[in-house]
């Protein structure tokens, strides 16, 4: 497994991707919920990959212009890292094995009002491969570039090597530090980092089917999946506050 694992490497370097890592896939089957383990979309899972690409620094301190420059900035990244993951879970499945895109956004189970789950965790997947740990904010925390990663990741067959390029220490959000907690317009986030899912959503992302329907009294939650999955993809939703990743501390 050698040889794949210098291929993503490879790879990786020609698509200008600065962080990842690969751990065993049985590490998140024991800390994900039933529907929403590897094996769930891969049965044979072995190992699981998670990238990150950072979204530029400067895109966060425009200050008025912030949301919208995140709002493009994010559906280019998004359409770019999922294009990468197939051309990477392509590469892994020329060596005889399988491989199943997480992609970074869309698509996601949609069970309920505030209950919205990607098919697989990528911030739990990108703490277990060891490129971040979870910040105050929700989002993967990672040293060098904070809470700015975008993320994407696969399940395979393959039993990779576990490894986290480039290694480095992750102490996670500083102790103390609750900037996130007291920008956040709508109070979304707690004194222990729970976020508030529906409240951030309701508030954050406009899109104008999925706004209509979760002000509705009547929810069908199939209605809403199907209806959000395709008027809300990239450039047909917008991003209307980024408040605990602009704010933070540690962004740059």
């Amino acid at each position: 497994m050698n040889e794949i694992l210098q291929k993503i490497r490879e790879f990786s370097s020609r698509h200008d991707i600065p962080i990842f890592g690969i751990c065993r896939s049985s590490q998140l089957e024991n800390a994900a919920p039933p529907g929403y383990r590897p094996s769930d979309v891969l049965p044979s899972a072995k190992s699981l990959f998670c990238l990150g690409i950072p979204v530029p620094e400067g895109v966060f301190k425009c200050e008025e212009r912030a949301n919208e420059t995140y709002w493009r900035a994010a559906s280019i990244y998004y359409r770019n890292i999922d294009a990468i993951l197939m051309r990477l879970g392509r590469i892994i499945e020329e060596t005889g094995e399988t491989a199943f895109p997480v992609y970074g956004c869309f698509p996601y189970d949609v069970r309920g009002k505030g209950n919205f789950r990607g098919y697989l965790s990528l911030v739990k997947i990108g703490e277990l491969v060891g490129i971040g740990k979870t910040g105050k904010n929700g989002l993967l925390f990672n040293p060098h570039y904070g809470p700015r990663l975008i993320l994407g990741g696969l399940v395979t067959t393959a039993a990779l090597p576990e490894i986290a390029w480039p290694d480095k220490e992750n102490t996670g959000c500083p102790e103390g530090c609750i900037v996130c907690q007291e920008n956040c317009p709508v109070g979304a986030i707690d004194k222990i980092g729970k976020v508030d899912r529906l409240a951030c959503i309701k508030y954050s992302q406009k899109t104008p089917i999925f706004s209509y329907l979760m002000k509705t009294k009547s929810f069908d939650p199939a209605d809403v999946q199907m209806l959000n999955q395709v008027t809300g993809v990239d450039d047909h939703a917008m991003y209307t506050c980024i408040k605990c990743v602009s704010t933070c501390p540690y962004t740059g």
